[in-house]
């Protein structure tokens, strides 16, 4: 196997903003990191996958090892995983080997997990590749072992449902027609698509499936996540807040995961530059550009209810797109990092969620939506170019768009069925009876 056979799966990042995965293994790193870390809370599908597919996962992290010609692969999991390493032993030998790491919130963030597993600090606005790592994600080295083009989606339902469940649904299917397979036991409910942490509100249950889909989590609409999620659903009122009430406590910056391995990431300095900033004069910290949106400081250090991880995106976005970015003198660890690491089961305390069920088997539920829509942009980069036309039947695994940039994806028909509709954000089908 190698990269271009990656590229004709449409295999992309399922764990996190979907980058093409051959693009990656183009790369040539010293070590290569499997992400089993799996840090949102109530999520379970890279662990479910890994106790029902250990084989496929190891072959596919191998066929990895051997594309890119890296020395080492380290598979990053939480010690607390004791089954799934029981059966990972089995399966790996060198240069293959387990890195157990403790049950915090993020150990999942790619620096972090370098960090963790390697003892190797990267730099501010570098990749892993520049102390020599390739991480991956388990799902996507599940579908890179796959013999077949990757056209369904693992993850968990959890939350205010009566069984959560870690499924698997065909890449186009909307949220609607899978929570229908689910008894949910409040009336009134909002859903979180891809974490509590890091996910988003869907404001539309007609929104489908994609390549990069981790979640589905239901919430009652007085929870406590649900409320947070509405008071900064705006910058507006993320601006209002900060200038009215933040004392500059700076326990937000005290628990960041990027702050602690030395970044510049400062979320009071933030919140500090919206209280006093004005339309003529826009105060921004630079090294605020290097937040990872982990949403730790929002959801669990402010002991006020504020929204410094909104405050430092607005900087982010601010930095990006000027001219004006971070310099400084490299970097290491805070001397206090590994004593302000947050135990998960203390940030679901603080979440309010360990009245959930916090286990997600993986069940074949039968998901056969009578119709769905594929997005021609479910991957960072250029969108996939439509190749069938509206009134072609199609096959599933069936190629129907090119990813025809350097940096983009194909996209595969995920069901049996007539293409009925194609615009410039998708293509949709009609399964045949």
């Amino acid at each position: 196997m190698n990269a271009e056979a990656v590229r004709a799966k449409g295999v992309v990042g399922a764990g996190g903003a979907g980058f093409p995965t051959h693009v990656k293994l183009q790369s040539n790193p010293e070590i290569v990191i499997l992400n089993a870390a799996e840090c949102e809370p109530l999520l379970h599908k890279d662990e479910q996958i890994l106790l029902n597919f250990p084989e496929q996962v190891v072959e596919g992290f191998r066929s990895i090892l051997e594309m890119t010609g890296a020395s080492k692969g380290i598979i990053g999991i939480k010690a607390k995983h004791k089954d799934v390493i029981s059966i990972l032993e089995k399966l790996i030998s060198p240069p293959m080997e387990i890195a157990k790491i403790g049950d915090f919130y993020p150990a999942g963030d790619e620096v972090t997990l370098v960090y963790l597993t390697t003892g190797r600090v990267i730099q501010p606005g570098q990749l892993p590749i520049s102390v020599g790592c390739l991480v991956q994600n388990v799902e996507t080295v599940f579908n890179i072992a796959a013999e077949k083009p990757t056209v369904e989606k693992f993850f968990t339902v959890a939350g205010a449902v009566e069984k959560p469940l870690t499924v698997k649904a065909p890449i186009g299917t909307s949220y609607e027609e899978i929570l229908a397979h689910f008894q949910i036991q409040t009336p009134h409910y909002i859903v979180r698509s891809g974490g509590l942490m890091m996910g988003e509100v869907v404001r539309d249950l007609k929104t489908v499936v994609a390549k990069t889909t981790g979640g589905l989590i239901v919430l009652p609409v007085d929870h406590y996540c649900a409320t947070v999620y509405e008071r900064f659903s705006q910058p507006e009122k993320t601006v209002r807040i900060a200038k009215a009430s933040c004392d500059q406590c700076s326990f937000c910056t005290d628990l960041c995961p990027r702050y602690l391995l030395g970044q510049p990431v400062r979320p009071e300095t933030a919140m500090r530059n919206i209280m006093f900033s004005r339309e003529d004069l826009k105060l921004v910290h630079q090294g605020n550009e290097f937040c990872c949106e982990c949403n730790l400081c929002t959801m669990y250090s402010c002991p006020e209810g504020l929204d410094p991880r909104g405050a430092t995106v607005i900087e982010k976005r601010i930095s990006l797109a000027s001219d004006n970015h971070w310099e400084g003198l490299p970097v290491k660890p805070h001397p206090l990092e590994n004593f302000r690491k947050v135990p998960t089961k203390k940030l679901m305390q603080r979440l309010d969620v360990l009245k959930f069920t916090d286990h997600a088997p993986l069940e074949n539920l039968k998901l056969e939506p009578p119709q769905v829509k594929l997005p021609l942009k479910q991957h960072i980069g250029a969108p996939a170019v439509p190749i069938v036309n509206v009134g072609d039947v199609v096959n599933k695994y069936d190629l129907i768009a090119e990813g025809k940039e350097s940096v983009s994806a194909h996209v595969h028909a995920s069901i049996d069925g007539k293409v009925v509709q194609i615009n410039e954000n998708e293509i949709v089908i009609e399964r045949i009876a």
